[in-house]
C-alpha cells in the first residue's frame, strides 16, 4: 500500500525531536534576534578534552539547524485544528488506531524513525486526517466506486499478525554468547548492532528490521516460539538460524486485523476523493486564509 502520509512524517520526525528544546530557545530571543542572557552562556552543555559547548551555543545551534521546520509543523498543527474546528470536522481515537495498524503493518526498517515514538506519531497521523477530511469534504464519492476499490485491494486491509523485531548476527555461537552477555549487562541493543552484527542491512538501522509477519520463516519453529513468548522491550535467547547465530529484541507487535468494507469506506472515499483534486494541497496552503504571521516571515 502506498501511503501517502509516510513522506510527510518521516520528513518531519527528526525535527520535532528538538520541539521542546528548540521552543525554550524562542522565549529567549531578543527583539534584534540575538541570544538574551536569560540562558547564561557560561553554562556548559559538554566538554572535549578540557574545551566546553556552552548552553548557549548549543541552543542557537539547534535553531539554526531545526527551529523553521519545527515551527512550521506546530503552525501546521494549529492551521489543521482551527479547520477542524470551523468546518466541525474531527478524528477519532479509533480511526487514529486504524490508520496507524495498516501504516504499521507496511513499514519496513528504513522508515524506522517514523515509529520512533508513539505519541508523536499519532499526531502527524492526526494533522494528516484533518487535512484530508477538509480536502475531501463535499466531494462525493459512488458506493460502488469505494466497493470496487475495497474488493480490488482488500489484501492491503487484511493483516497478519506482526512483529517488530530487531536483530544482532554473529557468525560464531561464542560471539553471539559474549553479545548477549554483554546487553544483560546493561550495553544497548542498538548500539551493539551497529557495531557488531554481520549482517550489514539491519545494523546500519541498529538492527531493526520493521515489522514481520508471523507465518514468515524467522518466527518458525523453536525460534518463533522464542520470540512470540517476549514482552515489549524484551530480548531473546540466541537462535541458531541458517547457520549464523542471531539475537532478537522484540519491540512492538500487531495483532491480526481483518477489516470489512464498513471499517474502512470512510477512508476509501477520502483516498478516490484526494486523487479528484488538481494539485497536491499542504497545511501551508491555509496560511493565508488563516492570517498566520511567523517568525520566520517572508518565506515558508
Amino acid at each position: 500500500m502506498k501511503l501517502k502520509r509516510s513522506v510527510l512524517i518521516a520528513l518531519i520526525f527528526i525535527l520535532i525531536a528538538a520541539n521542546a528544546v528548540t521552543l525554550l530557545f524562542y522565549f529567549t530571543k531578543g527583539e534584534s534576534g540575538s541570544v538574551t542572557s536569560k540562558l547564561a552562556g557560561t553554562e556548559t552543555a559538554a566538554t572535549v578534552g578540557g574545551e566546553t559547548i556552552s548552553r548557549e551555543s548549543w541552543m542557537f545551534e539547534m535553531e539554526q539547524r531545526y527551529g523553521k521546520e519545527v515551527l512550521r509543523e506546530l503552525i501546521n498543527q494549529n492551521v489543521m485544528d482551527q479547520l477542524a474546528e470551523k468546518y466541525d470536522i474531527k478524528v477519532t481515537e479509533e480511526e487514529l488506531d486504524k490508520e496507524i495498524t495498516l501504516i504499521k503493518s507496511v513499514y519496513n526498517s528504513y522508515d524506522k524513525d517514523l515509529l520512533a515514538d508513539e505519541e508523536i506519531l499519532r499526531d502527524r497521523v492526526r494533522t494528516e486526517l484533518l487535512l484530508e477530511k477538509v480536502l475531501t469534504k463535499d466531494v462525493n464519492i459512488p458506493s460502488e466506486d469505494i466497493e470496487r476499490y475495497y474488493k480490488e485491494n482488500q489484501d492491503q486491509y487484511t493483516i497478519p499478525e506482526m512483529y517488530n523485531l530487531s536483530q544482532i548476527v554473529a557468525s560464531t555461537k561464542e560471539e553471539a554468547d559474549q553479545i548477549a552477555n554483554e546487553i544483560e549487562d546493561g550495553s544497548g541493543f542498538q548500539a551493539l548492532a551497529m557495531e557488531r552484527s554481520i549482517d550489514d542491512i539491519s545494523a546500519v538501522q541498529g538492527g531493526n528490521i520493521g515489522y514481520i509477519p508471523a507465518v514468515s520463516h524467522i518466527l518458525a519453529g523453536e525460534a518463533g516460539k522464542s520470540i512470540q513468548s517476549l514482552d515489549k522491550g524484551e530480548v531473546s535467547d540466541v537462535i541458531e538460524l541458517e547457520g549464523n547465530y542471531y539475537i532478537f529484541q522484540l519491540n512492538d507487535m500487531l495483532e491480526a486485523h481483518d477489516y470489512s468494507l464498513e471499517d474502512v469506506k470512510d477512508q476509501i472515499r477520502r483516498r478516490l476523493a484526494i486523487e479528484q483534486v488538481e494539485k497536491s494541497i499542504k497545511p501551508e496552503d491555509f496560511w493565508e486564509e488563516l492570517d498566520v504571521d511567523w517568525f520566520y516571515e517572508g518565506s515558508l
